[in-house]
């Protein structure tokens, strides 16, 4: 029986047409993975996939980085390569925060504190947080994961002056929610601009990711509803393959 289906699939894939081979193999191994395999689920070795598909390695391995790169497939160092999830669709609105998002696609999200320093505010934060050149700020670097998986990393830029004891506080977790506790903060997301770059090595590590595939990069500005004051620049490296983004559009007013 499954002699017979790997043969079915061979004879699929046309040697000699116009489309790759490389894109026909992800197709079949796409769908074989709908119809025969869960999220968490081991796929067989290279050389068994190889052989089941007729193909050499190399147009395996090509089959396989784009199953990754659209987020179906996820190589782990040392261990093999795993079927995921499908992306968590993460809302992008006003009042949007990591924890409250992730809990309301029901699953658990964590966020980790990868270090705290003071420094210079660089020149494009300095701008956001209308500061002056040079002024002292902030940087914190959190992880964020979703049940231990990595989906992003954040740069987070505040201002020194209104939290003064910052980064002994702050431990992991929301942020914002620590903001509001402790410094009576309202956190509003005035600004949101979404592009692809390549991961740095060291984020790609931290992601579990290739260097090779892009990331979403995020520069939101956040301010203090009950002021208007900006209090947070923040950058985050998203893993598009782990996350959705959705933007919600109020519906026009109509006279």
């Amino acid at each position: 029986m499954a002699d017979h289906a790997s043969r079915r699939l061979d004879q699929e894939i046309e040697r000699d047409g116009p489309r790759a081979i490389y894109l026909q193999v992800a197709e079949r191994l796409s769908a074989d993975i709908r119809q025969r395999l869960v999220p968490g689920d081991r796929l067989p070795p290279e050389s068994e996939l190889s052989a089941r598909f007729a193909v050499n390695r190399h147009t395996l391995r090509h089959a396989i980085d784009l199953l990754e790169v659209q987020g179906v497939l996820e190589r782990r160092r040392g261990l093999g390569t795993y079927v995921l999830d499908p992306p968590v669709s993460y809302p992008l609105h006003a009042q949007a925060r990591f924890s409250d998002n992730i809990t309301a696609a029901g699953r658990t999200g964590t966020g980790r504190l990868l270090a705290a320093t003071c420094e210079p505010a660089p020149a494009e934060v300095a701008a956001a947080l209308k500061l002056r050149g040079g002024n002292t700020v902030w940087r914190l670097t959190t992880l964020r994961e979703i049940e231990e998986a990595p989906v992003s990393i954040i740069d987070h830029w505040l201002p020194l002056a209104p939290f003064p004891s910052l980064a002994a506080e702050y431990r992991g977790g929301s942020l914002h929610a620590l903001l509001a506790a402790r410094f009576g903060i309202k956190p509003l997301r005035r600004s949101t601009a979404v592009s692809a770059a390549l991961p740095l090595a060291a984020v790609a590590r931290q992601l579990r990711m290739s260097p090779g595939h892009p990331v979403l990069r995020l520069r939101t500005l956040n301010v203090d509803a009950a002021t208007g004051s900006p209090f947070e620049y923040a950058v985050s490296c998203i893993r598009a393959d782990r996350l959705e983004l959705v933007i919600d559009h109020d519906e026009p007013a109509h006279a």
